[in-house]
């Protein structure tokens, strides 16, 4: 009974297989030049930009549709593989799950439809410069592998999306499609370069500052006002001088180690990072000027440790709110 089974085992598969063959392998229409292929995405959801991993997670579907009239029109599904394609994949692709089978539709006038639901991590390159202000490009880059762009043309046809996201912390707004030609040398000379079609579906992603004004802004506010408050110490109170101005530098150290959860691991100074510094050196000076104040006061200048005072009082609410209006006002 079990060779029976399996002599009909591979019967069916034989069959199949034999079925299979009868579909053509090559490129359609190769002497009326390249074989267009219309792509449409829509975009279920963004759920994810990875700072870190310079990367975004998103759920897609893409639709690809090219004309082969060799094909007969059938109801029923046929494999991708066993017939021709574009072999189109993404090409700033990290990870990916697929949700539906590897088969497309033929209707009668000869149009392939091939549709594919991804869930898929893509890689971005994303800069910070200006973090938290950055406005990101994130794009779903498609490429036809195995085929120049004399032998396969992407075109971009329609693009829909759902009417909300569930990431947070940014704002998401479709850009639109350009096609390019991606160039490669596999030996870094001239002797092999490889060009391939590729089309980018993108999207702009432009930050929340919100987050930021409370979780960063809104502390920094209340430790440099912490700072500015021992210009309002008797300068003979050296104690409490060097006490008011030590309190401040290390309760900013511990928030500037905080920061690393919001700050990008990147080799260069950010936007935030100029307006962290900027506000360490603030509370710096008020630490050196309680120094200064005292040290006068201690040589019986009162008078002088006085005025000093006095005029930080009024400077230095003026910096931070020029500092604030710089980094801040946008």
């Amino acid at each position: 009974m079990r060779r029976i089974f399996t002599f009909f085992f591979l019967f069916i598969v034989g069959i199949s297989n034999a079925q299979a063959l009868d579909f053509p392998i090559s490129r359609p229409n190769v002497n009326e030049g390249a074989t267009k292929v219309w792509v449409s995405y829509f975009i279920i959801d963004i759920e994810d930009i990875d700072n870190k991993g310079q990367s975004f997670t998103l759920d897609m579907i893409i639709r690809l549709k090219w004309n082969d009239p060799r094909l007969p029109g059938s109801e029923a599904l046929i494999p991708l593989n066993s017939i021709w394609n574009p072999n189109v994949q993404i090409f700033n692709l990290r990870d990916v799950q697929t949700r539906f089978q590897e088969k497309v539709s033929v209707n009668s006038d000869g149009i392939v439809e091939y549709k594919q639901r991804y869930y898929a991590t893509l890689s971005s390159p994303l800069d910070f410069k200006d973090f938290p202000f950055d406005i990101q490009t994130l794009p779903v880059s498609l490429m036809a592998f195995g085929f120049t762009p004399d032998e396969v043309e992407l075109v971009f046809e329609t693009a829909g999306n759902a009417d909300k996201y569930s990431i947070s912390g940014w704002d998401i707004v479709p850009i639109g499609a350009k096609n390019t030609d991606v160039k490669a040398s596999l030996f870094n000379d001239s002797s092999e370069e490889i060009i391939r079609p590729k089309l980018d579906y993108s999207f702009q992603a432009t930050r929340y500052i919100h987050y930021y004004w409370w979780k960063v802004l809104a502390p920094l506010m209340v430790i440099l006002f912490l700072s500015w408050a021992v210009f309002w110490i008797d300068p003979s109170q050296v104690g409490a001088q060097i006490g008011v101005s030590g309190t401040s530098i290390l309760t900013l150290i511990a928030f500037l180690l905080r920061l690393e959860n919001f700050l990008p691991p990147v080799s260069y100074l950010t936007h935030m990072d100029h307006f962290v510094f900027t506000s360490l050196v603030l509370v710096f000076f008020a630490y050196v000027e309680a120094l200064i104040s005292t040290t006068y006061a201690l040589k019986g200048k009162l008078k002088f440790a006085h005025k000093l005072d006095m005029t930080f009082r009024i400077m230095y609410p003026l910096i931070f709110a020029i500092v604030i209006f710089i980094y801040w006002v946008k």
